[in-house]
């Protein structure tokens, strides 16, 4: 479902100049339609971050940036990860057990 600076405004207590800002500040990216931005599940969720971000936690302007590349970092890390298990989940069984050992013989660092 696709949301309006309204409907962020109400959902997080925050006010319409805050969230263009960080529309201006390229945190978050709406899509533009007739001059209202629209906000998809993702923009709802990062708009969600930078609230208790800034709240919750206190980063302040200058730090968002750094944090929220940073996040974005682990989150793409999570999603790597998850393609390469599904990816090793698929193998067949021998080619598994010998990942495994081949992991299991990789010294430690």
């Amino acid at each position: 479902m696709v949301k309006t600076v309204d409907d962020l405004v109400n959902e997080f207590d925050v006010s319409a100049s805050e969230i263009t800002i960080w529309i201006e500040q390229n945190w978050v990216l709406p899509s533009e339609q007739d001059g209202e931005y629209h906000f998809d599940e993702d923009d709802f969720a990062r708009v969600r971050l930078i609230a208790e971000l800034r709240r919750d936690i206190g980063v302040n302007e200058e730090a968002m940036p750094v944090v929220l590349r940073l996040l974005d970092q682990v989150y793409g890390l999570r999603r790597a990860l998850e393609q390469l298990n599904n990816a090793i989940q698929e193998l067949p069984e021998d080619a598994r057990e010998m990942l495994e050992e081949s992991l299991r013989g990789s010294p430690e660092t």
